[in-house]
């Protein structure tokens, strides 16, 4: 195996829990996540020769996997208009302290409001979706999403900010007899 391999491999190794994250976290989906994150260190792996480090390593993957899921979800846009996947569930993400393990009352509550905020997120569309999903599923500042996006700061608080007010509305609609 030459130099360039090996050092590429390292590159995976280091950073695709957070491509997997990522890419999770915008689509719900763990096979599409999945495949996302398979296509993202091919194209990376292509691309890898002309990468010029103007920008730290994984900034520049998150950015591939970005404009990757963009893709996907634009081909995919009209299959999720015409089908919906009820009961569609993936793992849970966070690990469990073993000596505070929740209560069987927590973990419906738990999954009751992972699966609303799921539901939530696909009904997200675009920028706000990817933001939403890049502050909330994947804890990047404003700043960095602003910087893995492309989109000033000020842009990436608006879609935020919408995302969030949408949220607002609904759990107000939820909560209302």
């Amino acid at each position: 195996m030459d130099d360039e391999t090996s050092t590429f491999g390292e590159l995976v190794e280091r950073h695709q829990k957070r491509v997997f994250q990522v890419a999770l976290s915008i689509l719900g989906d763990k096979e599409e996540a999945l495949d996302i994150t398979q296509d993202v260190f091919i194209k990376a792996y292509k691309a890898y020769k002309d990468f010029r480090h103007d920008a730290s390593t994984e900034t520049w993957l998150i950015r591939i996997t970005i404009n990757r899921v963009r893709d996907h979800l634009r081909g995919e846009k009209l299959k999720r208009l015409l089908f919906s996947r009820p009961g569609k569930t993936f793992d849970n993400q966070i690990e469990t302290i073993a000596d505070r393990a929740p209560s069987p009352l927590d973990k419906v509550s738990g999954n009751q409001l992972r699966a609303a905020l799921r539901t939530f997120q696909r009904g997200l569309r675009g920028r706000q979706r990817e933001v939403f999903a890049l502050r909330f599923g994947s804890g990047y500042t404003i700043r960095e999403i602003a910087e893995l996006t492309g989109m000033s700061k000020s842009s990436v608080k608006t879609h935020l900010y919408r995302a969030l007010a949408r949220a607002q509305k609904q759990v107000s609609e939820w909560s209302t007899p």
